[in-house]
């Protein structure tokens, strides 16, 4: 088994995992920019990981070989399982940093 990392800013570490050596690789998806206590920020941040897993797990692919589609769709399924998780954890330190009026440093 393969393991694949989404990195942003230092820290959501997304671990995305594929069955098949050519979808390896790791890519950096940043939020920084984004403020994930809204819709409009979470959505955004929702389209950045669906095209880094896209891009991962060869999805992008025009011409991805029939062979291949299956495991480059179960790749995409759980690395956004993966990614789901960890933003909600990240989404969490935001929200609590809002409420309690603290900003939260992003490197």
């Amino acid at each position: 088994m393969f393991a694949k990392t989404l990195f942003s800013a230092g820290l959501l570490g997304l671990a995305l995992s594929a069955s098949q050596p050519a979808f390896a690789g790791t890519r950096l998806v940043g939020y920084s920019d984004l403020d994930l206590t809204t819709k409009q920020g979470e959505a955004q941040l929702n389209a950045r990981l669906r095209h880094a897993a896209k891009d991962i797990c060869g999805l992008n692919k025009a011409d991805l070989p029939t062979s291949e589609w299956e495991a480059a769709r179960d790749c995409f399924a759980r690395s956004m399982a993966d990614a789901r998780r960890a933003k909600a954890e990240v989404k969490a330190t935001a929200l609590a940093a809002k409420n309690s009026k603290t900003d939260l440093a992003v490197r």
